[in-house]
């Protein structure tokens, strides 16, 4: 039998269902912004490293390590942290979920234009996606450090259609640091302050 719900009990199950959600990114978020907001900047001042010392452009091939190392490195250590914790998700999560799959997917379709067409704006293009899905995670969950965090991240992306040459590695290994490191640590640090408050 289903019951139906007067406004204010709407009001209260959607509350619960946001807070809930937000108790939940703050336990389990910071692992793939850490996990993909390290492997980027590697990536990126690997890159930078790379062809700066060599002048040879293949090395942006390099890029690729950031979708194959950051997902086996979240798959190995989130598979190992749902069998400990026994993480359920709710809507909300999963909704999240389907839109960080859905801007990788962009920037994945991304990178074919950026090996084939010269002047392909692909590091704004993807600095500005990871931005979005950053921002939209905290918009979703009210989380006023991914907001922000995902702001900044907009605009550093802008920065980049100014900065030209190989230069433009060290402006986005910083906006990774800014987008993804940064809240990843808040939110670890959110969830271990709950887990000592509550022990």
């Amino acid at each position: 039998m289903v019951k139906n719900l007067n406004e204010k009990e709407s009001l209260e199950l959607i509350t619960r269902m946001i807070d809930n959600t937000r108790k939940g990114m703050e336990k389990n978020a910071a692992l793939p912004m850490l996990i993909f907001g390290y492997t980027s900047i590697v990536t990126t001042l690997a890159v930078w490293f790379a062809v700066t010392k060599t002048e040879n452009y293949m090395f942006h091939l390099l890029w690729i390590a950031i979708p194959v190392i950051g997902w086996l490195l979240y798959g190995l250590l989130g598979r190992a942290r749902t069998r400990r914790g026994g993480i359920s998700q709710s809507h909300m999560g999963s909704l999240i979920g389907r839109i960080w799959i859905f801007l990788a997917g962009g920037m994945m379709l991304c990178m074919v234009p950026a090996f084939m067409l010269r002047g392909f704006p692909a590091s704004f293009i993807m600095t500005l996606l990871a931005a979005i899905g950053v921002s939209c995670t905290g918009l979703l969950v009210r989380y006023a450090p991914l907001i922000i965090c995902g702001i900044l991240g907009v605009l550093t992306s802008f920065v980049l259609l100014w900065v030209t040459g190989i230069t433009i590695m060290v402006v986005l290994a910083a906006a990774f640091a800014v987008m993804m490191v940064l809240p990843g640590h808040i939110l670890h640090h959110a969830a271990n302050k709950k887990s000592e408050n509550n022990a």
